[in-house]
C-alpha cells in the first residue's frame, strides 16, 4: 500500500490544490470493503480555521468526507492508471453533529464507505471523530464525471 501523509502527496489523488486541499494523511483504504479513513489537523493556518472560535466549524466536517471519497476515488483510478475522477456532491442528508467545532490542536478522524453505486451515482456514509468519539455523521450522495466540462456547459 502505497502512502499517502503529506498534502503533496494526497493532491496526486484529489483534484484540490493550494489552501482546498484538506486532508492531511490518509490512513487506510481498502478496495473491497469499498471504505477509507483519513485524517485532518486542526491547527491554526488551516482552511477554515477561526482563531476566534479556536478551531473549525464542524460542518465544515462535510467537505472533509467528501474529499475521503475523492481520495478513494483517485486510489482507485490509480491503480487502472487513470487521473482522479472529478466528482460532485449532489447531497448531504442526515448531517448530524454534536459538538459545534473541531477544537484547535486536535485531529479529526474520517472515515466513509460507499454504500450505493448505480452507474456514476455513488452514495457514502461518513463519519469523523475527535479522541475516539464520534462527533459527525452524514450519507452524502455524489456523481462522477468522466468530463465535467461537456456537463457544465450543458
Amino acid at each position: 500500500m502505497e502512502e499517502y501523509k503529506t498534502k503533496e502527496s494526497i493532491m496526486q489523488i484529489v483534484p484540490h490544490s493550494g489552501k482546498m486541499s484538506l486532508l492531511d494523511r490518509v490512513i487506510d483504504y481498502d478496495f473491497e470493503k469499498l471504505e477509507i479513513h483519513t485524517e485532518v489537523d486542526i491547527v491554526p493556518g488551516s482552511m477554515f480555521f477561526d482563531k476566534d472560535l479556536g478551531g473549525i466549524p464542524v460542518w465544515i466536517g462535510f467537505e472533509y468526507m467528501a474529499q475521503s471519497i475523492s481520495a478513494l476515488s483517485g486510489l482507485y483510478g490509480k491503480t487502472k492508471g487513470q487521473e482522479p475522477k472529478i466528482g460532485f456532491i449532489m447531497s448531504v442528508n442526515n448531517f448530524t453533529a454534536n459538538k459545534p467545532l473541531f477544537p484547535e490542536n486536535s485531529i479529526a478522524k474520517i472515515f466513509v464507505k460507499q454504500t450505493m453505486r448505480m452507474d456514476n451515482v455513488v452514495t457514502f456514509d461518513g463519519n469523523i471523530s475527535l479522541d475516539g468519539n464520534i462527533v459527525a455523521t452524514a450519507v452524502i450522495n455524489t456523481i462522477e464525471m468522466d468530463d465535467p466540462k461537456t456537463v457544465l456547459e450543458k
